[in-house]
């Protein structure tokens, strides 16, 4: 009998896929005393689903609640750490030509398998060509007007 009455839950659930949003809209009222807080589809349909099975199964317990509260507020602590952060890499295909005009003159840098190939030589960092180039300490992106 348990089988038979997980299928239904099932099937009240994928119903919810092809429902339009107006429908969703409405059984969303049914089920909850407030508006949705976001204004999505996908969001409605994962939080009415998870009321279906709320109010079959049972609500989550006080303990198994405040573990999740403090997971997320610990998850929410590290991603705030510098080290965290995604850092965007300057990563362009190899074989990629980058172009530099310098006082008048036409710098060509190739995109290689180690670096980047400059005047027959190979290079770990465009700001290392760029230091070549000018004599002075750059920035490689910038020299070159490129971004990660």
């Amino acid at each position: 009998m348990k089988n038979t009455h997980n299928l239904t839950i099932i099937k009240q659930i994928t119903k919810l896929q092809s429902m339009p949003i107006r429908k969703l809209d409405n059984v969303w009222r049914t089920m909850f005393d407030h508006e949705p807080e976001v204004n999505s589809r996908k969001y409605m349909i994962s939080k009415i689903a998870y009321k279906i099975q709320e109010i079959e199964y049972g609500a989550l317990s006080v303990e198994t609640e405040d573990k999740i509260k403090a997971c997320a507020k610990a998850t929410q602590k590290k991603s705030i750490t510098p080290t965290a952060k995604k850092i965007k890499k300057f990563s362009p295909q190899i074989g990629t030509v980058i172009t530099k005009n310098y006082h008048d003159k036409i710098y060509e840098v190739m995109v290689v398998n180690d670096g980047f190939s400059y005047d027959g030589m190979v290079y770990k960092s465009l700001s290392a060509i760029a230091t070549k180039i000018t004599g002075t300490k750059w920035n490689g992106l910038k020299f070159f007007g490129v971004s990660a």
